[in-house]
């Protein structure tokens, strides 16, 4: 049976949807410290959270096996590696607009865990 120029239409309407959806949300991502959490929030709705407990290092690799959570297109300068202690996937990148000041903020918080 032969698709008619409409469900084509439909096609293209549907992938334009997905693709303008993406394009609008990853820039919206954000990434909050909290005194036990990062967490990755979109829209105040917290999508992705680590103990900060949980966090082993941090740093500005990029390995092949991680998980993305990236809130730009073209993360050049921007990645931080949050490297956990537990779990099959280790490694989860974010790209914070202020690396050097995200990075800062973190440790004090995971310094802050150590006192405790």
């Amino acid at each position: 049976m032969a698709h008619s120029s409409t469900d084509q239409w439909i096609a293209i309407g549907l992938i334009s949807s997905i693709l303008g959806g993406v394009f609008t949300l990853v820039p919206r991502l954000r990434y909050v410290v909290d005194q036990d959490y990062l967490r990755v929030v979109l829209g105040g709705v917290t999508l992705r959270k680590i103990a900060l407990a949980d966090i082993e290092f941090i740093d500005t690799q990029a390995p092949i096996w991680n998980e993305h959570w990236c809130n730009c297109f073209v993360p050049k300068g921007r990645i931080v590696r949050i490297r956990r202690k537990t779990g099959l996937v280790r490694n989860f990148i974010i790209t914070p607009k202020d690396r050097e000041l995200f990075m800062k903020e973190l440790e004090l918080e995971l310094l802050n865990i150590l006192k405790v």
